[in-house]
């Protein structure tokens, strides 16, 4: 009985080293252990597929009211007549219209066209280059349209066309006074908190 007691008390110290060795061994191929890329591209692609779902996202809005003179030849027999004896360029009688339209235009990102190439998921930080801002549409309801002044023959399709000039004013109005950099600096911000709701500790949103 004392032999054994003495065989195995000596066998301790190898034992030891052994769990030791296997610890240390364990410690280093955790560390150095490859990271699971096949893991990251699926949570890559999760995000990406949970961001594209938002699509248009609307970051600012111009609203104007608008006054837009248009004229043209009189159609009117008497101008016709006096028309067809003009020797210059502008018709010696003119039609004259005056429109004024309210209607507002909206800017922001089109998430939908984010790739995978344009999202990095890394531990607890989300980084994503986003579309340059972009007018989605430029809207003036039906009732947004007052004719003023009407002088002469106006068909509907020829007020329609003014109409058109209207918002064509509207979207070129909105980009001269600085819609797009709005809607991008508000956007980035926006986009910044809502992204860190979907669980990121650290969020950073570029513009391509």
């Amino acid at each position: 009985m004392e032999r054994n007691r003495t065989s195995f008390a000596s066998f301790l110290p190898i034992l030891a080293l052994v769990v030791l060795i296997a610890a240390i061994a364990g410690y280093f191929y955790f560390k150095n252990k490859p990271k699971d890329d096949g893991l990251k591209i699926d949570e890559t692609a999760n995000v990406v597929t949970e961001i594209k779902k938002i699509a248009q996202f609307t970051s600012a809005c111009y609203y104007e009211d608008l006054i837009l003179k248009d004229s043209k030849a009189s159609e009117t027999l008497s101008g016709k007549v006096l028309n067809t004896f003009s020797k210059k360029d502008k018709p010696l009688l003119e039609d004259q219209i005056v429109i004024v339209a309210s209607g507002n235009v909206r800017a922001g990102f089109d998430l939908s066209k984010l790739t995978e190439q344009d999202v990095q998921v890394q531990d607890s930080v989300l980084t994503v280059r986003i579309p340059k801002a972009e007018i989605f549409e430029v809207i003036v309801n039906p009732s947004g349209f007052d004719i003023y002044i009407e002088e002469g023959s106006w068909s509907h399709e020829q007020v329609t066309n003014v109409e058109n000039k209207a918002m064509k004013r509207l979207r070129e109005d909105a980009i001269r006074d600085g819609l797009l950099e709005k809607a991008t600096d508000l956007g980035v911000a926006k986009l910044t908190d809502l992204f860190k709701t979907f669980g990121f500790r650290d969020v950073v949103v570029t513009v391509k």
